[in-house]
């Protein structure tokens, strides 16, 4: 088969629909040097291979194949069996110093085996579209980041770590993508580099990734619209109809239900350990610090143990 021969088939093979002329302008625009330019040329070969001069001519096309998906399978990711210390939405460097020692002394005293960031780990205010009162310093956050995971590799040296990214921590995939498209991907790994997360053993998963507390799905909390006219745990039930824990809402709120088939179950939402007052938000909301501790045994069964912050400092 020649080349011309091979350029009118793939074009008869991917537009089937379209009229011969039409097909004819199209081959000569993409491929018009291997015909000398000549349109008529291309479209006594597109009659030809199509049929149009009689069955006598017609080639046998081969099998048309449903396309490759494009679409993005994730897995979800589990946790080992032990017991964890879920530290939701610190948003570093807007953390409230107070809830965070608190909720770090708590998993200590209780010998977690693990720690879990489940979204907003750190706020990435810096590449934020929104407008912003103090000069945007991203080398600055990412310094006071690197302080924080130096802090946590001090207080839990042995224990295994996971973050899971938040929306947060989307601002800086959406930077890359609206300001240096072609970048994307390089520089998102090269971060990981500096942040050393791989010496420091932390399992950084994918956005959007459900993580399994054993039998306990676990989210970041933006991944769908979850309603709070009660509580996000409440929204969180009717959304998931399933057992199901998410953050993002910044609030302490637990919901039990039951499903047709009479398994009980629960969702619960966990409150968060950044500033309960910020500029964009000072007043307007009904945030309170909190985090959790999740038992898993071997058989994926789990304890929730979903802890309040009070301004204090005392957990309840």
């Amino acid at each position: 088969m020649t080349i011309q021969q091979d350029i009118v088939l793939k074009a008869i093979e991917r537009f089937p629909k379209l009229p011969n002329r039409t097909l004819a302008r199209y081959i000569l625009m993409e491929n018009g040097e291997y015909f000398d330019g000549d349109l008529e040329k291309i479209r006594t070969s597109v009659r030809w291979f199509s049929g149009s001069k009689g069955d006598r001519s017609r080639h046998n096309k081969r099998e048309i194949v449903i396309p490759k998906t494009l679409r993005n399978k994730r897995t979800p990711y589990h946790l080992s069996p032990g017991k964890w210390l879920f530290l939701f939405d610190i948003h570093i460097p807007y953390h409230e110093p107070k809830a965070v020692e608190a909720a770090i002394q708590f998993g200590k005293d209780q010998k977690v085996t693990g720690v879990f960031f489940p979204g907003d780990l750190q706020d990435c205010a810096a590449v934020s579209f929104w407008q912003s009162n103090y000069k945007r310093n991203f080398d600055k956050e990412l310094e006071m980041f690197i302080d924080f995971l130096d802090f946590i590799e001090q207080e839990f040296p042995t224990q295994e770590k996971v973050w899971l990214p938040g929306n947060h921590e989307y601002r800086l995939d959406r930077y890359y993508q609206s300001k240096a498209p072609e970048l994307i991907g390089m520089p998102l790994i090269a971060f990981d580099t500096v942040l050393a997360l791989e010496h420091r053993k932390i399992t950084r998963l994918e956005y959007k990734q459900i993580v399994m507390a054993g039998k306990l799905p676990v989210i970041h909390g933006d991944e769908f619209r979850v309603s709070q006219a009660v509580n996000p745990a409440r929204g969180l039930l009717l959304k998931a109809q399933s057992w199901a824990m998410c953050g993002h809402y910044h609030k302490t709120s637990e919901q039990p239900g039951k499903n047709l088939m009479g398994t009980l179950l629960t969702c619960w939402s966990v409150g968060c350990l950044c500033d309960l007052s910020p500029d964009y938000n000072p007043y307007g909301n009904n945030w309170n610090h909190g985090f959790a501790v999740v038992e898993i045994d071997e058989k994926g069964n789990f304890e929730v143990h979903n802890k309040r912050i009070l301004p204090s400092g005392r957990v309840a």
